[in-house]
């Protein structure tokens, strides 16, 4: 692995810690790539940015945040409704006398 990759996975693992996330399933590693994909992107922005206090920048950001936000709730809410159809697909199971 090449030491800047290192560093960025280094980095956006400090991150999550001082904002507080505890998580120890697979989301420990989306929130981190997702995170990872941000900084970098957002980094690659920033050189080519000639707004005033980099405000431009700062635009950049706030919508990869919110584009991240959205899919989230998207995945959580399709995740949500898996879950339901799975429950009563075995409700009506049992309803039938399946075991």
């Amino acid at each position: 692995m090449s030491p800047s990759i290192a560093e960025l996975a280094r980095l956006s693992d400090e991150i999550w810690f001082l904002a507080g996330d505890t998580s120890v399933d697979t989301s420990w590693y989306t929130k981190r790539a997702a995170l990872s994909a941000i900084y970098s992107s957002t980094e690659l922005f920033m050189t080519t940015d000639t707004s005033a206090n980099y405000r431009e920048t700062e635009f950049f950001l706030d919508r990869r945040l919110r584009e991240v936000q959205n899919i989230g709730k998207a995945v959580g809410s399709v995740g949500q409704w898996m879950g339901f159809t799975a429950a009563a697909a075995i409700n009506v199971l049992r309803s039938k006398g399946e075991r």
